[in-house]
C-alpha cells in the first residue's frame, strides 16, 4: 500500500507538471501568436482606412504632358573688348563715358604724346621738306642746261640737218645721263623718309584707343586719366544695341529643340508680355539664343539683361489611361500605387508606366479606368 501510495503520489506530481507545462505551453505559444499577429498587421499596413490616406482619384483618360522650363535673358551678340598696347603709358583723356554711343574709328581714349616722337615727326618732315627743295633746284638746272644747249644748237648751224640734230641728240642724253642718279637719289631719299613718318604715325595712332564699331559704351574702367596702361587690361567695353537676342544659360538644351521651332516666352515686369522666337546655336555650339520673331519683332523695345522662361514639351500623350504623378511610387526597378477598394483600404499594386508628365503619370497596364488611386498629397 506505501508503496502504491508512493506510485499514486508520484502520478500526482507529474500530472501537476505537465499540467503546469502545458499551461505554460500555452501561454508561450499564445504569446507567439500575438507577435505573428502583430507582424501581420506591419504587413497589412497597406490596408489602412481610407480616412488616413491623403486623398483618393481615379485612373482616368486624360492628357499627359512633360515640360522642362528653360531661363533665359536678354542680351546684345556683339561685343568689343578694347586695351592698349603699351606698357606704362600715362593716359591723358577719356573722351566718352558709360552709356554713350560712338562710331567706328571714333578717338576713345588718349595717351600722352611722347615729346620725343613730335620732334622725330618734326625733323622727318624738315628732311622732306629739304631734298624736294634740293631736287626743285636740280630739275631747274637740268631745264636750264636743256634749254641752253637747244639754243647753241641752232644758233650754231642748221638745226634740220642730220649732223645738227643727231649733234643735240647726243647732248640732251648727256645732260640727262648727268642728272639721272642725283635726282633718283633725292627721290629715294624722299620714300624712305615718308616710310619714316607713315611708321612713326601708325605707332603713335596704334597707342590710343579707337572704337573698331557703331555701339554703346557697356563698360568704362573707373580712373583712368592720370592712370598708367597695361597691356592687354580691358579699359572700355562696346556693344551692339542693334543685334540683342534672349540667351539661355544651357547650349545643350538645343537638343530639345527642333530646327526653326517656334517658342513662346514670357517675360514679366514692366516690360511683360509673351515675344515668339526661334532658336538658333551658334556654330562653335557654346551658346543657345532666340531670335524674336513675329510683327513686333523688329520694333520690340527690351531693356538689357531682362530675364524670360520658356517652357519646352518634352512628350505629350493624348487622351491616355493615366494617374495623378503622385500616386506613383518606385522601389527599385519595380513601380506601383496603391488602388483603394470599395472596403475604404489600400492595397499594393504594381503598374507598367509610360510616359511622365508633369502632373500625371501614363499607365501601360496594372489598372483600369475608374480604379481609385491613393494620392500623397
Amino acid at each position: 500500500m506505501s508503496f502504491m501510495s508512493s506510485n499514486n503520489k508520484r502520478a500526482r506530481l507529474f500530472s501537476v507538471l505537465f499540467f503546469a507545462f502545458c499551461i505554460s505551453s500555452v501561454s508561450v505559444f499564445s504569446g507567439c501568436s500575438e507577435v505573428a499577429e502583430e507582424d501581420n498587421m506591419v504587413i497589412l499596413f497597406d490596408e489602412e482606412s481610407v480616412t488616413e490616406v491623403a486623398g483618393n482619384l481615379p485612373a482616368e483618360y486624360a492628357d499627359v504632358v512633360s515640360t522642362m522650363n528653360v531661363s533665359c535673358r536678354y542680351r546684345t551678340a556683339v561685343t568689343q573688348d578694347l586695351s592698349f598696347d603699351i606698357e606704362r603709358a600715362k593716359i591723358s583723356t577719356v573722351y566718352v563715358a558709360a552709356g554713350e554711343t560712338v562710331r567706328r574709328g571714333q578717338l576713345l581714349i588718349s595717351i600722352e604724346t611722347n615729346t620725343d616722337i613730335e620732334a622725330e615727326r618734326a625733323e622727318i618732315l624738315y628732311q622732306i621738306q629739304r631734298i624736294e627743295l634740293q631736287r626743285e633746284r636740280t630739275l631747274a638746272q637740268k631745264e636750264y642746261e636743256i634749254t641752253l644747249a637747244t639754243f647753241n644748237n641752232a644758233m650754231n648751224g642748221d638745226p634740220m640737218s642730220p649732223e645738227s640734230r643727231n649733234d643735240l641728240e647726243k647732248k640732251l642724253q648727256e645732260i640727262e645721263d648727268k642728272y639721272y642718279f642725283t635726282l633718283q637719289g633725292y627721290e629715294d631719299s624722299i620714300l624712305i623718309a615718308n616710310l619714316k613718318l607713315q611708321n612713326l604715325e601708325a605707332n603713335n595712332v596704334d597707342h590710343n584707343i579707337y572704337a573698331g564699331m557703331d555701339g554703346i559704351v557697356e563698360y568704362l574702367r573707373e580712373g583712368l586719366e592720370g592712370s598708367q596702361t597695361v597691356i592687354g587690361r580691358t579699359v572700355i567695353t562696346l556693344k551692339d544695341p542693334n543685334d540683342m537676342y534672349f540667351y539661355a544659360s544651357d547650349p545643350s538644351l538645343a537638343s530639345y529643340l527642333e530646327e526653326g521651332q517656334t517658342v513662346t516666352i514670357s517675360v514679366s515686369g514692366s516690360q511683360g508680355g509673351e515675344y515668339e522666337a526661334v532658336p538658333e546655336l551658334s556654330d562653335d555650339g557654346t551658346s543657345l539664343r532666340f531670335i524674336l520673331t513675329g510683327d513686333d519683332a523688329a520694333t520690340v523695345s527690351i531693356a538689357e539683361g531682362t530675364s524670360g522662361n520658356i517652357v519646352l514639351e518634352l512628350g505629350r500623350r493624348d487622351n491616355v489611361l493615366s494617374v495623378p504623378a503622385a500616386a506613383v511610387h518606385r522601389a527599385g526597378d519595380i513601380t506601383y500605387v496603391y488602388v483603394v477598394d470599395d472596403d475604404g483600404y489600400r492595397r499594393y499594386k504594381e503598374v507598367v508606366v509610360g510616359l511622365e508628365g508633369d502632373d500625371r503619370t501614363e499607365i501601360i497596364s496594372g489598372l483600369e479606368a475608374g480604379d481609385m488611386v491613393a494620392v500623397n498629397f
